[in-house]
Formats: structure tokens, C-alpha cells, sequence
């Protein structure tokens, strides 16, 4: 995927080219962190699972005290951005970021900048595996934004160099009771005697879009699942291990130096309905 040298962006009402983008030094999305996003991915300029997404922004924008532009504004404007940098066909990876704005630390909600961006996307990993590696850095599930799909993504950042460093493609992270929480950048699935596990939102996991997607699936193909505790044991002893996330969608992994990677059945089948799920939404 290659980024255009100068993509248009909508801001706050207006499309612009990002070079003339602005935001103040005092906004506290760049002072302190404070912001939510969303990471979409659409497919011929029709985003997928936009409602969820844009539930999931309502969610976290309450917890942290952000005021959420009307649901047909940011829709609207989604269009726009795809049209505007002609990601009419193919797959694009859309992103909405709202900002704290300059605003006092203390108070009231905040409204800052709405920020919309779209670049083409490659195609999603399809049969390759994910080499996956456990991380020292934890999640902290007792935190205050805890399921928070937050701009402060640091540790999220780290946590993946870290497992790239170690020749990974994704980090694998523990909470602080030592328990399987997520990705750096995604959920985690696992799959032992045809049953079909995930941490628990308990656990600190970002409660995803595709996660939830999958889970109804798995509801609908009469695959059991369960949502609960899960350790590095149950990790080493899974048959099958799964990531999901909205541009990697369904994406089969395995712990690094574990062994040949291979895609599992129920990985396979799960995938081969989410695929039909997003034809079916955006054809």
C-alpha cells in the first residue's frame, strides 16, 4: 500500500489536503492524549460494520468526556473522504479521530477537532499466518479507560516493536493477573476440541467490531464458544489461534518458532463467513 503524497482529509465540516491540516498546540489530543478513534476498513467506498463502529466511538467518547458529532454528519463525510481521494473501488482503510480540543483539563464534556482520513488498503492477509511472540508489557485492566478505544496508544506501539524485534508480526499481551487480554493490534482467539474461546471484556480486551462480528458468527455456524480466562497454558495447548481486527479481519496465527504455521478448519470457516458477511454489506 502506498500512501498519495497529499490525501484529502475532512476537518471539522471541510475537506482539505492534509498538508493543510492544523491543530492547535494546546488541543489536549496532543498535550495529554485525551481522544478517541475509530479504524474502519471499507471496501468500493462503502465502509463495513459502520454502525458498530460508530456505537463503539459513542461508548468510549462518554467514558472520557468527548462530544460525538451527529451519526449523518460523520457518515456523510466518510463518503466524501473516499470520493475525494478515489477509493471508489478496492479496499481502504478509513480512520475517525475526535480530539479533546483546547479545553481546561477539568469540567464538562470537551469538543475538539473531528478529523476523517481514507488511504487504499492492501488486501487483507487471507491464508498467510501471523507469527505471534508474548511481550513484557502488560494491560492494565483495572485502568480508567480500560476498553477505551483511546488515541493514546503507546503501550499498544510498544508492545508491537517489541514483538517485531523479536522477528513477530503481532505482540501477544498479559493482563496484570497474568491472564491473555489481546493483540497489540487485535483480538485473540483460540480454538481446542472444536470449541472456539476469547478473552473475556473483563480481561481489558478492546471490545472490537470484528470480535463481536465473529462471536455472532459463531452463534450462527453453531460453533461453541466461550468468553473467559485464558493463560499462556491455554495459548500452548490451543489448536487453532486466531486474530481479528477490522483491516486484518480473520487472520490465522501461531506462537513463534511453534512449529509450521497453518490455518486451522474452524479459522478457515470463520473467515470464509466474515468474507460473506462483508460482500453481502457492501456489494
Amino acid at each position: 500500500m502506498k500512501m498519495s503524497a497529499d490525501p484529502v482529509i475532512w476537518c471539522d465540516g471541510a475537506l482539505i489536503p492534509s498538508c493543510e491540516f492544523r491543530i492547535s498546540p494546546f488541543d489536549l489530543g496532543l498535550t495529554v492524549g485525551l481522544g478517541v478513534f475509530e479504524t474502519m476498513a471499507a471496501y468500493d467506498g462503502k465502509v463495513f460494520a459502520y454502525s458498530k463502529h460508530h456505537s463503539r466511538l459513542l461508548q468510549s467518547a462518554e467514558i472520557i468526556g468527548i462530544d460525538v458529532p451527529q451519526r449523518g454528519i460523520m457518515e456523510a463525510a466518510v463518503a466524501e473522504v473516499l470520493m475525494a481521494n478515489g477509493l471508489e473501488n478496492g479496499r481502504a482503510r478509513v480512520r475517525l479521530t475526535l480530539t479533546g480540543g483546547v479545553n481546561p483539563l477539568v469540567g464538562g464534556n470537551t469538543a475538539g477537532a473531528a478529523i476523517i482520513t481514507a488511504v487504499a488498503a492492501d488486501p487483507a492477509p487471507g491464508d498467510t499466518v501471523a507469527r505471534l511472540a508474548w511481550v513484557p508489557q502488560i494491560l492494565n485492566e483495572r485502568a480508567a479507560c480500560s476498553g477505551v478505544k483511546s488515541i493514546s496508544y503507546v503501550e499498544q506501539v510498544l508492545a508491537l516493536r517489541h514483538a517485531r524485534l523479536m522477528g513477530a508480526d503481532e505482540a501477544l499481551i498479559l493482563n496484570s493477573r497474568d491472564r491473555l487480554a489481546e493483540g497489540s493490534m487485535s483480538n485473540v482467539f483460540l480454538v481446542k476440541d472444536g470449541v472456539v474461546r476469547t478473552p473475556s471484556l473483563a480481561s481489558g480486551c478492546l471490545p472490537g467490531v470484528t470480535r463481536q462480528l465473529v462471536i455472532t458468527l459463531c452463534n450462527e455456524l453453531g460453533l461453541a464458544l466461550e468468553q473467559c480466562e485464558l493463560g499462556k497454558q491455554d495459548v500452548d495447548d490451543a489448536h487453532e489461534i486466531f486474530l481479528t481486527s477490522s483491516l486484518r479481519e480473520i487472520q490465522g496465527g501461531c506462537l513463534l518458532g511453534a512449529g509450521p504455521p497453518v490455518v486451522g478448519d474452524v479459522t478457515k470457516q470463520l473467515a470464509q463467513a466474515y468474507g460473506q458477511l462483508v460482500r453481502k454489506e457492501t456489494s
